[in-house]
């Protein structure tokens, strides 16, 4: 057998093993519905040890809040009409607020939503064992994360820590390659490729990030220091962006006193990104540090914001695995993550519209099967309204149901019809699991056979005496299915959602900052909207990246609005400055007013840009003439005869 084919096998058989003694466990200690608990152990299987114990906390969370709130439902009210209503309330909720936090916790949220859903329905359909369900149900997960966290954690690697280490590597000496060949060439081919291959891998770290942390206080005291690196590297290539608008432009322009100066720190950066994997961290930010205060000298802009990514690498570099003393102190640089407020809302909005359609249908026509495909639509439209493309999902989702449902009723009619003993179920279902399982381990088809799996367990429901007509059987099976299709079409027709609209609701959110930053110089609101469109941006990339085959031009487009915004906070940084002369006052005036009106207008940025850079470097270099006119007549007053034409108009003569 094929090596990969026997890991996967190992993997089928450990995880098998999990689902069907967390079913056994449950049926032994008489909890109502063992196999919830096979579900559950089949949902935390998770690839990381971190991850494994992460998610089983929030979805132990959300459980035990779901179900609270549907034994309070319930105890209210009987009436489908009115359990429709509270269901479309709590539903909409918890996905609104669960599609504007991120990661697990939005887990948590969605958990809790689906959850009511599920509990009111089953209680609904067996009123009186309301509560017997729904503390049968918190009893299952909890059995279901015991259970795998028993038989899989010692097998299940650590967060991939070493990973993020190599990355982050990686992507400091990408770095200083780009910032070489930005000193020596300006904004060539070479630089402009650095450029998006950096911004894509940032993208990247900040989600395996999350990944690294999970379940690991200590690092998670360092992760806000790999942020502040992210942060901080995003700030480089922001300013970069904007220096290489006018290096193009002034193009050894300083002279030949310039051009080896450049040079120089070119070669310097080389030689340091050649040695920087061998060598000392400490030695390493020693020499940037040097280097960062000639480049501060020459342009002062790119060399502060340069030093600034030297101090955030101190930091990180110092070690990655440890809880350091100075871990507490807040870093330099950070990142606050997106939120979209918009497909928040229209998540909310399409959860709560579907379940009401369904819902209130079931109340006007009294359908037995409603519950069933009300309480499987409720899962489709809360857990995977977060998803980049919650219709990819759902319709793969779709077909697994499908052949899961099928081959429950099957298995249940044919071959459990006359079986009692529970441990010999246990025994007949085990190859049904085991294939599931299999077929989870290859990504061509894990959507489908991890829910073909989940659907197989909850229509054969092993451990439940199981007295319903076949024809019943067969139906609920259906209804079921029908409510996957139905959250397939929400997803598809009635409020559409995809990478595309997502990408596009995050390019409207970043034009917004955008013209929110022309509009109001304040330091504190400039510097908190810059570090939230820094994460919009990365947000932005990443999914261009996974979804988009031409997603090079959304990454250019990217760093052309990480370099208008660093331009706007250095207009606005002027402009609240002291002794600006009237004529740079009107200019930062007129630019500030020119990206307010076309920031939204993304077909523009690229001009944008310029026109911002020109801006702000016909203020700095008037700034730097005025400096050496009054340096030069103060020293003409004491030496008679020495007055000279100002050397160097360029924007790096000074510091501004």
């Amino acid at each position: 057998m094929n090596p990969s084919h026997r890991v996967k096998l190992v993997l089928a058989l450990r995880g098998t093993l999990s689902v069907l003694t967390a079913l056994c466990v449950a049926e032994f200690l008489g909890i109502e519905n063992p196999y919830w608990a096979a579900m559950t152990a089949l949902i935390v299987i998770q690839p990381t040890r971190g991850l494994l114990f992460e998610k089983s906390f929030y979805r132990l969370v959300g459980t035990v809040f779901g179900s609270l709130a549907a034994l309070l439902l319930l105890q209210y009210t009987t009436s489908p009409f009115w359990v429709t209503t509270a269901l479309v309330f709590w539903i909409t909720g918890c996905v609104g607020i669960g599609n504007l936090f991120h990661g697990l916790r939005s887990y948590a949220f969605l958990m809790a939503g689906c959850t009511c859903a599920v509990i009111a329905m089953s209680g609904f359909m067996n009123p009186a064992r309301v509560s017997e369900i729904a503390f049968g149900r918190i009893a299952c997960i909890v059995v279901g994360i015991v259970v795998t966290t028993a038989v899989t954690a010692l097998f299940t690697p650590r967060a991939p820590r070493e990973e993020l280490e190599r990355r982050l590597h990686e992507v400091i000496g990408d770095a200083m390659r780009w910032l070489s060949a930005l000193f020596n060439h300006g904004r060539s081919d070479e630089v402009a490729r650095l450029e998006r291959v950096m911004l894509i891998e940032l993208a990247d770290l900040e989600l395996l990030l999350e990944t690294a942390a999970a379940a690991s206080p200590g690092f998670r005291q360092r992760q806000r220091h790999v942020k502040s690196l992210i942060a901080a590297l995003l700030s480089l290539l922001s300013v970069g962006r904007l220096a290489a608008e006018h290096l193009d432009r002034h193009n050894d322009g300083d002279g030949r006193h310039g051009a080896a100066w450049r040079e120089l720190i070119s070669r310097h950066l080389l030689e340091v990104a050649s040695t920087f994997a061998s060598s000392p961290g400490a030695a390493i930010c020693s020499e940037l540090a040097a280097l960062a205060a000639e480049a501060r000298s020459h342009l002062p802009l790119l060399g502060e914001t340069f030093a600034g990514v030297v101090v955030a690498m101190e930091e990180v570099l110092s070690g990655l695995e440890a809880v350091a003393d100075d871990a507490a102190h807040e870093p330099r640089h950070r990142l606050i993550r997106h939120r979209d407020w918009v497909e928040a809302g229209r998540a909310a909005f399409r959860s709560g519209l579907v379940i009401a359609a369904v819902g209130f249908t079931w109340s006007a026509t009294g359908w037995s099967k409603g519950p069933l495909m009300l309480m499987a639509l409720s899962i489709m439209t809360t857990i995977f309204s977060n998803k980049d493309h919650p219709a990819h999902f759902v319709g793969n989702i779709f077909v697994g149901a499908a052949v899961g449902s099928a081959a429950a009723v099957f298995c249940r009619i044919f071959l459990l019809s006359a079986v009692h003993d529970p441990y010999l179920t246990v025994a007949i279902i085990a190859p049904f699991v085991l294939l599931g399982l299999a077929a989870m381990q290859y990504p061509r088809t894990m959507i489908a056979a991890t829910d073909a799996t989940l659907f197989f367990i909850f229509v054969v429901q092993p451990g439940v005496a199981v007295s319903v007509a076949h024809i019943d059987l067969a139906i609920g099976a259906v209804a079921m299915v029908a409510g996957v299709g139905t959250a397939w079409l929400s997803y598809t027709v009635l409020v559409p959602i995809n990478p595309g609209v997502r990408m596009r609701s995050v390019l409207a959110a970043v034009s917004r900052d955008l013209v929110h930053m022309a509009r109001n110089g304040s330091p504190q609101v400039l510097g908190r909207v810059q570090e939230r469109l820094q994460h919009r941006v990365i947000r932005l990339v990443d999914m261009a990246a996974r979804h988009d085959p031409e997603h090079l031009r959304t990454v250019e487009g990217g760093v052309t609005a990480l370099g208008i915004a660093a331009c706007i906070r250095s207009l606005w940084e002027k402009l609240n400055g002291n002794d600006l002369p009237p004529s740079s006052e009107r200019i930062i005036r007129e630019a500030l007013m020119t990206i307010a009106v076309l920031a939204p207008q993304p077909d523009n940025a690229g001009e944008l840009l310029r026109r911002a850079a020109r801006a702000l470097y016909a203020v700095l270099e008037e700034g730097a003439v005025m400096k050496g006119v009054v340096s030069e007549a103060a020293g003409a007053a004491g030496h008679p005869g020495q007055v000279r034409q100002p050397r160097n108009r360029l924007l790096w003569a000074e510091r501004p």
